[in-house]
């Protein structure tokens, strides 16, 4: 009989944390200030969070990129899995050397950890007010920085806005078998949750779409040292944002994925007790929310580069705690060596990390279900089957910029290629000639039962999330071409996924795809779908120009109308898109309005000349 038991009194079993354990051991960890020789990682894992900058970039002093440098040059042997600036990254918004200052402190972090900026206050051409400009913190740290970074989700919300679009972003990352998502979210976010075209709606969407992945929150303004508590008032000018209590109560109480809440901004306490804070609250879901606030501008030259390193210690739990595992928060300066020690500075929560994170990591995944098929028409397309050949894919890799993979027999979808790299890889996926009058076609305006892509797994691996593509690209299609790679800022894709595979195995893997196709009925441009990957563990799919080509299958209840047949005659075509946009144009032309009005919204417009357009040209 084994004897041994673990914290909690149980017999001893085989779990994620007791394999990080014994991995582990005998591996020392380095004191914080080195860099060990050995090469060798640490058994927990680290996020460091980047208290404000904005005295160091309006000083020129060195504090930021020593920062920077300790990370790069720690990272693998403190494990450092995710790096987050809490916003005022400088102290004057429109001052382009403080905005070079700190672009080459955070480049330091480029290709070796993954890594968020947030706006502060400072970081508007006019302080305190969101309705000055942004332009340079979106030149420095705009979406484009993180262009062909596999673990950058994208950014938003996207409404036309140059000087309000995107200033919001999302990141994902894996650590101790468990997958995580990181939110940041500008200065006092706007808006509503259920409104996405709002920083907290858009938000709430990315949550929506990774709903299994443990997240952080990265906000500037949002818990205060000095009374301890979340902001209650704005201090935007234009008063049009959410304070810290209500981002909790409308975004990280509800969701109960959101597990830690970073922010600087304050400092209204005094001595070695200012711009520190950190409290521990209950979200609806009766979970913990560990919340703190970290911020050093008004010490002696800006804290002399102190930075939090937010530790996941798996076993290191409290001695008469339930919770096996340790979250370890820690205060260091690596320009000075020196690591604070009170106990605004040094803390830790004590949680079980399998409960909180959750353990589907370690498990058997399943293979994809194949959706039953609904009865009614139905229609299939695979390319050299029923004289059907519209079939367009490849793949795109940011090792290989230039190279073409068009007539590869395997699609390759990866976050790491070559392997150990930072390097993505991508897969492209297009059913041209799909929709139309001609039989075996979907009829344009069709009501879209159920749409189904089955690939032919080859190497099962980490799987991939679908967006569908709005740009255009052909077989010959590279990373360069595609300017590093497919990003999903809602105008090369869709932000949201069309579905999320997670891990698969070898085998017919099935996607619903019932809502692009839907889309593209109605009248939307078919540009197909990006597979982006959701992992280092590489996923192969056979090809078009394989023996096991993809297979679209779609059933569909036919319109009475047929969308875009403008002239009545039972087709939509070429005169269609005239007659429709001499109607538009005010000439006094005889058209069906039903069939004219393809998007279904009352009127006949251009957006409906459009939609017949894409459907006259068979959706290609």
């Amino acid at each position: 009989m084994d004897s041994r038991t673990d914290k909690s009194g149980d017999p001893a079993k085989t779990t994620r944390r007791s394999l990080l354990k014994a991995v582990g051991a005998g591996v020392s960890v380095t004191a914080l200030g080195t860099t060990a020789s050995t090469g060798q990682q640490s058994d927990y894992w680290t996020v460091v969070a980047l208290p404000d900058t904005q005295v160091y970039a309006k000083d020129q002093t060195p504090y930021a990129k020593e920062q920077t440098e300790w990370i790069a040059e720690n990272a693998d042997t403190e494990n450092i899995v995710f790096v987050s600036h809490e916003g005022d990254v400088v102290d004057h918004g429109d001052i382009d050397s403080e905005w070079q200052h700190m672009n080459k402190a955070m480049s330091k972090l480029d290709g070796v950890v993954p890594y968020a900026t947030v706006t502060g206050n400072h970081d508007y051409a006019v302080l305190w007010d969101r309705d000055s400009s942004v332009a340079k913190y979106k030149e420095y740290f705009g979406p484009s920085r993180y262009d062909g970074r596999d673990w950058f989700g994208g950014a938003g919300p996207t409404n036309g806005d140059e000087g309000r679009d995107n200033l919001n972003t999302y990141q994902l990352f894996s650590a101790g078998g468990y997958d995580f998502l990181h939110l940041g979210l500008e200065w006092e976010p706007p808006g509503a949750v259920d409104d996405q075209s709002t920083s907290l709606g858009w938000g709430q969407s990315v949550l929506d779409q990774y709903p299994d992945r443990a997240t952080i929150l990265t906000t500037h303004s949002y818990l205060r040292d000095e009374p301890q508590r979340r902001t209650r008032e704005l201090q935007e000018a234009s008063k049009i944002g959410n304070t810290g209590q209500t981002v909790w109560e409308e975004l990280v109480s509800p969701n109960d994925q959101l597990f830690m809440v970073l922010c600087g901004h304050w400092h209204e306490g005094t001595g070695e007790s200012g711009g520190e804070a950190h409290q521990v609250s209950t979200n609806d879901a009766g979970s913990p929310v560990y919340e703190l606030l970290a911020n050093y501008q008004f010490r002696d030259h800006g804290g002399h580069g102190l930075l939090r390193r937010i530790e996941f210690r798996p076993g290191d739990g409290s001695d008469g705690s339930d919770a096996p595992d340790r979250i370890q928060v820690r205060t260091y300066s690596p320009s000075t060596g020196e690591e604070k020690t009170d106990s605004d500075s040094q803390f830790g929560f004590d949680l079980d990390f399998d409960d909180r994170f959750g353990s589907t990591a370690a498990e058997t995944p399943e293979p994809t279900a194949t959706p039953e098929t609904p009865e009614g028409p139905t229609a299939m397309f695979q390319q050299g089957t029923d004289g059907y050949s519209g079939t367009t894919d490849t793949v795109i890799r940011a090792a290989d910029p230039e190279t073409s993979y068009g007539t590869d027999e395997t699609l390759s979808i990866d976050g790491s290629s070559p392997e150990g790299s930072d390097s993505s890889t991508q897969a492209l996926l297009r059913f041209d000639g799909i929709i139309g009058t001609d039989a075996g076609k979907i009829p344009p305006g069709s009501d879209v039962e159920q749409a189904t892509v089955a690939l032919e797994t080859s190497d099962g691996g980490d799987g991939a999330a679908i967006h569908r593509l709005r740009t255009d690209w052909s077989a010959d299609a590279t990373w360069a071409s595609l300017d590093g790679g497919v990003q999903t800022d809602g105008s090369e894709a869709l932000s949201d996924a069309v579905a999320q595979t997670g891990a698969v195995e070898t085998g017919e893997t099935s996607i619903d795809v019932t809502a692009s196709v839907q889309a593209w009925v109605s009248g939307a441009r078919n540009d197909g779908w990006v597979f982006r990957p959701l992992g280092n563990d590489g996923w192969d799919i056979q090809s078009a120009d394989s023996a096991t080509p993809p297979v679209l299958t779609v059933s569909y209840t036919p319109s009475e109308t047929l969308a875009g047949d403008a002239d009545g005659d039972g087709d939509v075509d070429a005169d269609d898109v005239t007659r429709l946009q001499r109607s538009v144009a005010g000439e006094d032309v005889d058209i069906d309005r039903d069939a004219a009005d393809v998007d279904g919204d009352g009127d006949v417009d251009i957006g409906d000349a459009v939609a017949a357009e894409n459907l006259a040209e068979g959706d290609r």
